[in-house]
């Protein structure tokens, strides 16, 4: 570690980190209310969560390359009151078409804090402590997915969907404050001002000649894939296929959360104790055997005793997933920890962002297509990571 920083200072990493579950996971109990408040499709208000996760994607790719020359604190500053301003006027969309570009905006500007989170770790940590607080980070980033849809369930029932966004305004100003008091800058200025530094084109070329760096990425896009299609699906799933209320949703997907937070951290100990590459083969072939199950549920008679464990263990790996690849990915790039953590997070945000329109092409009957492009991923997911030389 090459200079101190606080608890304080952490935990806001944490909750910077956390924008993506933070837009998705509060709105999440509200979407079928918003479907009906704009008189638009299924598809078109999936469309929603698509727009923020491309905003997420593009973003990450800006601002981490950015953030190399510049610093860190600077783009988290302009994001978070972005992020800020962007939530308080989708409130007043007038139409699901508005929406979705106000949406792709507080997307671009949620990726500051994403991006930018993890290279301040990679700026003060290396070696098993990046590991270890890599997981942490993702151990604070997974309370949010309990919390999230459980206050917005509760919000949903006593107010509107609209409330959410009023929320994530007033968190947006919350973390700028907090970003221009507490959080110093952590790249040291020499980094910032290396004359050799390669170009934004340059830094992406030499990372994509970094075999292993890039399986990682791949294995992380395509298993984190399986959760963005769960968000995309499970609220009409389990809310209009099993006719679950908003706040019984909210509970549920709170469990689910705090099965992400666990597996974050325990990914951090297992690392330490078994290594990196073992604990991370054992994240995947656990999330590929709930994928496998929840499609068997399928073709059964419809139960939700059935489907709600497997479900848990497809989206609680994740946890440990995102967080040991993210560490084994991130090892060495200390020079250019904005450019790896900008495309570990564009690998992972444009493909969860494909899985919304698909699971919302088939409708709102029956959840065979969500549980099949589950399993589609993982697999290619599974197969990425087993050219992963073993460590």
């Amino acid at each position: 570690m090459k200079k101190k920083i606080g608890i304080f200072q952490l935990f806001l990493l944490g909750v910077l980190s956390a924008f993506s579950p933070l837009a998705m996971d509060l709105y999440l109990p509200g979407l079928p209310e918003l479907q009906q408040d704009l008189h638009t499709s299924t598809s078109l208000a999936q469309l929603t969560i698509t727009a923020s996760l491309l905003g997420l994607a593009i973003g990450q790719v800006i601002i981490g390359p950015l953030s190399d020359r510049i610093g860190r604190r600077t783009p988290l500053l302009w994001g978070t009151i972005l992020f800020g301003l962007s939530s308080a006027t989708i409130v007043f969309a007038p139409n699901i078409w508005v929406l979705i570009i106000l949406r792709l905006i507080q997307g671009l500007a949620g990726s500051t804090g994403i991006v930018l989170s993890l290279a301040v770790i990679t700026d003060l940590f290396t070696g098993k402590t990046l590991t270890k607080q890599i997981a942490i980070n993702q151990t604070i980033n997974g309370v949010f997915p309990v919390l999230a849809p459980v206050f917005g369930g509760v919000i949903i029932a006593i107010a509107d969907w609209q409330m959410t966004f009023w929320v994530l305004a007033v968190l947006g100003l919350i973390l700028f404050v907090s970003v221009l008091l507490a959080l110093p800058e952590t790249l040291p200025a020499e980094k910032a001002q290396v004359a050799d530094r390669p170009s934004v084109v340059g830094g992406f070329a030499q990372l994509f000649k970094q075999r292993e760096f890039v399986l990682y990425a791949l294995t992380q896009a395509f298993m984190t894939a399986a959760l963005f299609a769960y968000i995309s699906g499970s609220s009409f799933v389990l809310q209009k296929i099993f006719g679950m209320s908003v706040t019984t949703f909210g509970i549920v997907y709170a469990i689910n959360g705090a099965g992400i937070a666990l597996m974050s951290s325990l990914a951090g100990r297992w690392a330490v104790k078994f290594g990196e590459y073992r604990a991370l083969r054992w994240f995947i072939r656990a999330g590929f055997l709930g994928g496998i199950l929840l499609l068997v549920t399928a073709f059964l008679p419809k139960s939700l005793w059935l489907i709600l464990p497997p479900l848990f263990l497809v989206v609680a790996t994740v946890g440990g997933i995102i967080s040991l690849t993210t560490a084994l990915g991130m090892q060495g790039q200390q020079q250019n920890a904005g450019s790896a953590s900008a495309l570990l997070g564009l690998a992972r945000y444009a493909l969860g962002g494909l899985m919304s329109p698909i699971v919302g092409l088939f409708g709102q009957h029956t959840y065979m297509p969500m549980a099949m492009l589950i399993v589609a991923v993982q697999l290619v997911g599974f197969i990425i990571f087993s050219q992963v030389k073993k460590q």
